[in-house]
């Protein structure tokens, strides 16, 4: 049977975790990039709410999907709106495996670290991380 993975990530972008759970089975295992799995809905439920309460909102583009018997793998781009107000789009993976119509096991393959990087100000040549950078024609050298 195909699965209409769009219904899920649509719900996933509404940031409602509720809505988000009723497309999980009760005892689902879900695995959000790095972070120890999350088993069950409720401990889904409040991943999921922690995590949105980091971000403004987010936006998946489905690239490619391939299924084969209960399993999808979906390649996708993710928008995510900053706190800052700043954008950034990072590619994602996941593997969604199927208990009848709801998803059982969700592993997401994912960098979060630009979603969290310290973004420079327009004009700023240095961060806590980076040496300051020559402005060019004002800090060089005088011969």
């Amino acid at each position: 049977m195909p699965h209409d993975v769009a219904k899920i990530f649509a719900a996933i972008d509404t940031l409602d975790p509720g809505e988000f759970i009723t497309h999980l089975t009760e005892d689902v295992v879900f695995r959000f990039a790095n972070a120890e799995p999350a088993i069950g809905r409720e401990a889904v439920r409040n991943a999921v709410a922690g995590f949105f309460s980091t971000i403004n909102g987010l936006t998946h583009r489905i690239l490619r999907t391939w299924q084969h018997d209960n399993v999808v793998i979906v390649q996708c781009e993710v928008e995510y709106r900053r706190k800052d107000g700043q954008t950034v789009t990072v590619p994602n993976a996941d593997i969604l495996t199927y208990h009848g119509a709801l998803v059982r096991d969700w592993q997401i393959y994912i960098d979060l670290a630009p979603v969290y990087a310290q973004r420079q100000s327009p004009g700023a040549h240095e961060t806590a991380d980076a040496p300051a950078q020559p402005i060019p024609g004002k800090d060089l050298p005088h011969a």
